[in-house]
């Protein structure tokens, strides 16, 4: 853990929902795709969920406050939704639907459907039955947009031949809108072979007309406009991808043309991900700038999230993962957001009519045999995008998102303090002329105890008097202020902390024989390269008990909390409080419940996910063996 060095870590690896907290509905069975728009009318972006298990949509209706609440589900029949667009397909001034399918949908003539349909919006939140649309069956990605300049959405799709198991080719598909809500059928153009195909919409030669640019396995596609929805296509082969599923458009260096950023799958390392960032030649053509190494790979969306002028990056994958722009084609390097979601579809919108973006995203689970269950949508209405100069992110996890009085953050920027230290004994306020101070929404202004300061890194305590709301961060070395950001104080924002880049949680094993005896075990060993790797937990004779003792921060003084391993599986919480001996650390003891080792009876081990909600806030996500 970077710069995070005291005792209490090192001897492990050896051995009030405020205003604008996370929020958590329950959707239908293995949700995905989400979208935000206006679907009642009322000014205020709400959320519809595709649930691909259960063949329904979730519709959440915003009360402006940051709240939702539930229309009745929408139950599609035999269609089971994947992605979701929202527009006014006719012009009545209501929110339509656009929903890509994975399954056939019978036709009014009886004949087997697979594709597109579009669900009429009446205005209030609710929709009238799908109508079909023809012209692609193996839908990859789809986008709304005004190709031919007649005033209607036309319908763009990238769609596999062949299919997803077997793909023998790709193309995009130009459907035009007929001004009632159904489609026509456009020109159709090749993308080559590839398993995979994602675009965006844009004007990528500077001549006023949207343009498509397509994403495929190892190549570019764009596809220039003639102001008519007829393309002519300029392709690149050789870009340093294999499977690409998300790709966004953005003037990212500030030259008036826009730039293409692409995640897909590390060459190098398939386990990996990268971000190319391909600077845009005002012509359709682009050349390649510094990209981002990640650690998986997702869809994107680009806009200026923090309000500095410079657009940002999003990329959702098992959580939502921030890049700043720094406005010259270059991100700093990605800060993810605790808890939003792990099935990597994300909306944002500013919910809360505050001018700053929120997000959404969903969570599916698994239950003991494998099988997919309900899941959930997750909210965070108003979320803190950090400038370059300093993020603040939880000290457990370093996820981003809200954080609570009394709990440890990690602060990220540079030139920060003048030299390197580690508290000793009680925390002090200064440590080498490195100070943090915090002022809160009720305007007061409190210094913070310190554990670490670094020119890269300080390590705080959030005074456990701070209000609730908006707060302002600032961070100077020897009286000169180095740095100041934003952060959200709730009352709790549970944290779990990890021990290495595989998530692993920072536990140990306590073990309670049928006759009272404890054993402690440690979950993890140290290699001679230092690289920190599980040990299995053995959850032994069915007369053992085994608890997990597990440290984060945020967590204390809940009123309520829980604890799922596998998203499906309680695990009871027997203690929940301060650790006692480090300032701002918290202990949770986990009971594992015997039904893990029943699910195991087939393997040698499995890992497991684990996570904790605590006043219905949501942890980060941390990993453990079981066998």
């Amino acid at each position: 853990m970077r710069g995070f060095r005291w005792g209490w870590l090192l001897g492990l690896a050896a051995v009030l929902q405020a205003q604008f907290a996370y929020v958590t509905y329950p959707t239908g069975i293995n949700p995905g795709g989400l979208a935000a728009a206006d679907l009642n009318g009322d000014g205020r972006p709400d959320l519809v969920i595709a649930n691909l298990g259960s063949n329904s949509l979730t519709i959440l209706l915003n009360d402006g406050m940051g709240g939702f609440s539930a229309a009745a589900p929408l139950s599609l029949g035999a269609l089971a939704p994947q992605w979701v667009l929202a527009a006014d397909l006719n012009g009545d001034h209501k929110i339509d639907l656009v929903v890509t399918c994975a399954r056939a949908l019978p036709s009014t003539q009886g004949a087997a459907f697979s594709g597109p349909v579009v669900l009429l919006g009446n205005g209030d939140g609710t929709f009238q039955p799908p109508l079909p649309v023809s012209g692609c069956a193996q839908v990859t990605d789809a986008q709304l947009a005004d190709l031919n300049g007649d005033g209607t959405p036309d319908l763009a799709v990238t769609c596999l031949i062949g299919g997803f198991l077997i793909p023998v080719g790709a193309y995009l598909a130009i459907l035009p809108g007929n001004g009632d809500g159904t489609f026509g059928m456009g020109n159709s153009y090749t993308l080559g072979f590839t398993p995979w195909a994602v675009l965006t919409i844009g004007d990528f030669n500077h001549d006023g007309k949207p343009d498509v640019a397509a994403a495929e396995g190892g190549g570019l596609t764009v596809l220039l406009n003639d102001g008519k929805a007829n393309f002519k296509a300029v392709t690149s082969n050789g870009e340093p991808w294999n499977f690409a599923p998300g790709i966004a458009a953005g003037d990212f260096n500030g030259d008036g043309r826009l730039d293409l950023a692409v995640s897909g799958q590390s060459l190098s390392n398939p386990a990996e991900g990268t971000v190319t960032i391909l600077l845009g030649m005002g012509d359709g053509t682009f050349v390649a700038s510094p990209g981002l190494e990640t650690t998986g790979f997702g869809a994107l969306v680009a806009m200026d999230l923090n309000s500095d002028g410079h657009v940002d990056l999003v990329e959702g994958l098992s959580s939502l993962v921030f890049f700043a722009g720094q406005g010259d084609g270059t991100f700093v390097n990605g800060r993810s957001f605790r808890g939003s979601g792990n099935s990597g579809a994300l909306a944002l919108a500013d919910f809360t009519s505050t001018g700053v973006m929120g997000f959404a995203g969903t969570n599916y689970f698994e239950t003991t045999d494998g099988k997919q269950i309900a899941g959930n949508g997750v909210v965070l209405p108003r979320a803190v995008w950090p400038l370059p100069a300093l993020a603040n992110v939880s000290a457990a996890g370093y996820g981003l998102g809200p954080l609570a009085p009394g709990s440890i953050v990690s602060a990220f920027g540079q030139n920060l303090a003048a030299k390197s230290l580690q508290a000793t004994g009680t925390l002090p306020i200064s440590l080498g002329g490195a100070t943090v101070s915090v002022t809160d929404s009720a305007g007061a202004v409190r210094p913070a105890q310190l554990y670490y300061v670094s020119p890269g890194q300080v390590n705080y305590v959030i005074p456990g008097d701070a209000a609730p709301g908006p707060a302002t961060v600032s961070i100077s070395a020897n009286g000169k202020v180095t740095a100041s950001g934003q952060i959200d104080i709730v009352e709790r924002a549970p944290g779990i902390f990890v021990v290495n880049s595989d998530n692993l949680v920072a536990a140990n094993v306590v073990r309670v024989s049928e006759n009272g005896d404890q054993n402690f075990e440690s979950i993890y060993q140290t290699g001679q390269d230092g690289n920190i790797t599980a040990l299995p937990i053995d959850l032994g004779s069915e007369t053992d008990t085994v608890y997990l003792v597990l440290y984060g921060t945020g967590i204390r003084n809940a009123g309520s909390a829980s604890a799922t391993v596998g998203g499906a599986v309680n695990a009871p919480i027997t203690y929940l409080g301060p650790q006692g001996t480090y300032q701002g650390v918290d202990q949770v003891n986990v009971q594992l419940p015997r039904s893990l080792a029943s699910s195991l009876a087939s393997m040698d081990a499995r890992t497991w996910v684990l996570q904790l909600t605590v006043d219905g806030q949501p942890s980060n996500q941390v990993t453990l063996l079981i066998q």
